[in-house]
């Protein structure tokens, strides 16, 4: 499984650890703990064979109510008709499309590859951010290809409803007294999927509120949860949001989540999930737990792909 490398400080700033660099020589980080065994256990979760998709329709990014410059969704119809060619006798209806997609954004639903992200010039395992990707050589190292795909239990911790809410205010992050219901339920290997009810509040425009950034303001994990999920060796972490939390929750770095997972946890992130339909099934149930897919586009160079993750309960 990889020994854990968690307990020294070894940096003099901030996060004053190296977490996980180190502990696996592959470039699949935590998902080598989504193991046979994890993923055995989460097949064990399943009970009544209820199939739920995940994955939100894609769509505009409306991070500024609008299409946002770097996460555009493109859709073209090609073609639609009949087409005869010669020597046919019985004439075919055929339709085409196309579409494109910039993978990081503050709507679509997505996996992040660890090259999505670097701090203080390094990578995942201390490699220079140079030497992973580089606007003129590429991708070339930490490609979504690295991490494979994912198969294992996972617990939807559905802070609202914990806190006898529809949704979190945006802006408003999820806290380590919110996941500590779980603490003795969770293996190593585990996925924590996460809601906030993001998708069950009202939309609120950029001008309404007190945004910190060009983010605008959406509930996320707050930084002191990564010390939590460190200890548990969760595999991966999936939101209905961004993963971090805007304002940030730490003063000296905007997207801290994004830093500690993925650069030093050596843990991908999932974002934007669709949960409402999955919350309202397990809402009557004591068992939170269910079977977890998640099957990245096979993205040679990808920084990240989109995905549909698929939840069996």
């Amino acid at each position: 499984m990889g020994k854990k490398v968690h307990s020294a400080k070894t940096l003099e700033h901030w996060p004053y650890q190296t977490y996980n660099w180190g502990r696996w020589t592959n470039g699949k980080g935590t998902l080598n703990l989504a193991d046979n065994t994890a993923t055995k256990r989460g097949f064990g979760s399943v009970k009544d064979h209820e199939v739920f998709t995940l994955g939100s329709p894609l769509s505009e990014d409306y991070v500024t109510g609008e299409a946002n410059y770097d996460s555009d969704y493109h859709y073209e119809l090609l073609r639609a008709g009949q087409y005869e060619f010669a020597g046919e006798t019985e004439p075919v209806f055929e339709a085409g499309d196309r579409f494109s997609i910039a993978t990081h954004g503050m709507t679509n639903t997505h996996i992040d590859a660890f090259c999505h992200v670097g701090h203080r010039g390094q990578s995942f395992n201390g490699h220079a951010c140079e030497d992973v990707v580089t606007l003129a050589e590429g991708v070339k190292k930490y490609t979504i290809i690295d991490l494979g795909s994912l198969v294992t239990r996972a617990w939807l911790v559905d802070v609202p409803a914990q806190r006898g809410l529809d949704f979190l205010i945006p802006g408003d992050p999820v806290v380590p007294e919110d996941l500590m219901p779980f603490s003795n339920l969770i293996s190593a290997g585990d996925v924590l999927v996460i809601r906030t009810g993001r998708f069950a509040a009202p939309l609120i425009k950029p001008d309404s509120q007190v945004a910190q950034d060009n983010h605008g303001n959406w509930s996320g994990l707050h930084v002191d949860c990564v010390d939590l999920i460190s200890d548990w060796d969760i595999s991966s972490v999936a939101t209905d949001g961004p993963g971090d939390n805007f304002p940030s929750t730490y003063e000296g770095c905007s997207v801290p989540i994004h830093i500690l997972m993925e650069v030093y946890l050596g843990l991908p992130l999932i974002h934007h999930l669709s949960l409402e339909a999955l919350a309202k099934k397990l809402s009557s149930r004591d068992d939170k737990s269910f079977l977890l897919t998640v099957a990245p586009l096979q993205i040679s160079c990808g920084t990240g792909s989109p995905v549909s993750p698929i939840a069996v309960t």
